[in-house]
Formats: structure tokens, C-alpha cells, sequence
């Protein structure tokens, strides 16, 4: 759905909840979602539409309520999102000897010129991680271009990570080269693995 503001500043009631429920369907957030209204009017340089904004919120807010639940894969590499990727840390740290699994974080050079890089060499890597780690019982997830690899620690799967890692050096004719990798054992807790991994992998 696209809403234009040049010739008028205010939206029907029925295309912002129509709007609302569309960004709600795809699983962006409320906050986003209002967020990016808001802009739409800032952009225009007019006064904001309050009732719009509201219908807004009550589209999106029916669709929330009876949505299904969003897929576990990421559309962009096939790979798992961050919600699903969380979600397995703790299922995995309740159900097993937390000591037995560990982080694997795959660090990769950023893009340049651009936020990320282009989904064609995305869905190329996840298809290259997911053949890597076949067999493996490793959950990946993508995310500001690193690899995230939650693995059971043994030494054929350190192995495979080592294997896949150097893999995707050599994808993209080696605009992922160099890459680092780094280990966080879960036996200090899931939230502290987590917590340390994020905080290496944004640098």
C-alpha cells in the first residue's frame, strides 16, 4: 500500500488501518510501524494526522491478535531468526548439561558502501552455512554480518565450524574475507553467553 501526503495532509481512516494491519501481517512492530508513519509525515512537512495514526494502531493491533505465529526462518538466508535462535539458547540450556553446547560467532567483513550486503550473496550464504553444518544439529542465524552458530562442542562439529568458516571466505570471490571467529561456552548461563557475544560481534 503506498499513502501519498502531497496533495493532502490527512489519510482516511480505512487506508491507515488498512496500512497498520499490512505492517502487522509482515511482522514489523507497532513501534516501527508508527515510527515510519510519523516520518512519512515529517518527510511531507506537515502536521502530523493523529486520527490516522490511531487507525494505524488499531489495524495493526486486530491483526496482531490473530496472526500466526511468524516462521522460524529468515527470508533473506534461509537461516533462523533471532527470535527462533533465543528461543532454541533456552530450550537447550533447560533441557541439556548447559556445559555440552556453546556459541560459535562468525564474524564477517561489513559491507561497503551500503547497510548490508546484497540478498543475493545473503541467501548464498546461508545456503553455503546450511550445507556446511548439515548433519551437525546447529541451529545459525545471521545478524550485522556475522554468523551466530549455537553447536554441541565436539571435535568433529569444530571441525565443520573451522570448514565453514573458511567456506565463506572464499564466497562473493572473497568479499567475506577475512573473517574471525569466537567461542562462548553456555556453562556461565545463556544470558551471559548471549549478552558477551552480542557485545564482541558489534565491533
Amino acid at each position: 500500500m503506498v499513502i501519498s501526503l502531497a496533495s493532502d495532509a490527512v489519510v482516511p481512516a480505512p487506508a491507515a488501518k488498512s496500512l497498520g494491519a499490512a505492517r502487522a501481517k509482515n511482522g514489523v512492530s507497532i513501534r516501527e510501524t508508527l515510527n515510519d508513519f510519523r516520518a512519512l509525515f515529517t518527510a511531507a512537512e506537515q502536521a502530523l494526522d493523529v486520527e490516522a495514526l490511531l487507525s494505524i494502531a488499531e489495524g495493526w493491533a486486530e491483526v496482531a491478535e490473530t496472526a500466526p505465529a511468524l516462521s522460524c526462518t529468515d527470508v533473506y538466508t534461509g537461516l533462523a531468526t533471532q527470535a527462533h535462535f533465543q528461543r532454541r539458547i533456552h530450550e537447550v540450556s533447560a533441557a541439556e548439561w548447559p556445559g555440552s553446547y556453546a556459541l560459535a560467532i562468525i564474524s564477517l567483513p561489513r559491507p561497503r558502501g551500503s547497510r548490508s550486503h546484497c540478498w543475493t550473496l545473503l541467501a548464498r550464504l546461508g545456503d553455503l552455512v546450511k550445507v556446511e553444518l548439515q548433519g551437525t544439529g546447529a541451529t545459525a542465524m545471521y545478524q550485522h554480518s556475522a554468523v551466530h552458530i549455537l553447536f554441541s562442542v565436539s571435535e568433529s562439529n569444530l571441525t565443520r565450524l573451522v570448514e565453514c568458516k573458511t567456506a565463506l571466505e572464499a564466497l562473493g570471490d572473497g568479499s567475506l574475507c577475512p573473517s574471525g571467529m569466537k567461542f562462548y561456552p553456555l556453562s556461565g548461563g545463556p544470558e551471559t553467553a548471549v549478552i558477551t557475544a552480542a557485545r564482541d560481534a558489534s565491533f
